[in-house]
C-alpha cells in the first residue's frame, strides 16, 4: 500500500509537533538534536541519489551499447523478414 506525500507530511509534522511538545529536555535542545539528526539523514539522502545516478549513467552506458548493436545488425540485413514469416508468426501473437 502506497502512502501519499500529503499523508506522509502530515503524520511526520503531528509526530514532530507532539514530540516537541511532551519532551523532557529543553527546546534547544531538542532542536539542536532534530537539527543534527535532520543533516545525517539529508547526507544518507544525498549518498542515496549519488548511487542512483551512478546506476543511471550504467544504464545509459548498457543502452547506447545494445541501440549501436541493433543498428549494426539492421545495416546487415540479419532481420530481414519475408511476408510467409510474417505471416506464420501472426497465429501466435496475443489478440487484443
Amino acid at each position: 500500500m502506497r502512502v501519499s506525500w500529503t499523508v506522509a507530511i502530515g503524520a511526520f509534522a503531528a509526530g514532530l509537533v507532539t514530540g516537541l511538545l511532551l519532551a523532557p529536555k529543553a527546546g534547544h535542545e531538542t532542536r539542536r538534536e532534530l537539527a543534527s539528526k535532520a543533516r545525517a539523514r539529508l547526507h544518507e539522502l544525498e549518498e542515496q541519489l549519488r548511487g542512483v545516478e551512478t546506476h543511471l549513467r550504467r544504464l545509459e552506458q548498457q543502452l547506447q551499447t545494445l541501440g549501436e548493436r541493433f543498428r549494426q545488425v539492421a545495416e546487415t540485413g540479419a532481420w530481414k523478414l519475408e511476408n510467409q514469416d510474417i505471416a506464420r508468426e501472426l497465429p501466435r501473437m496475443p489478440h487484443g
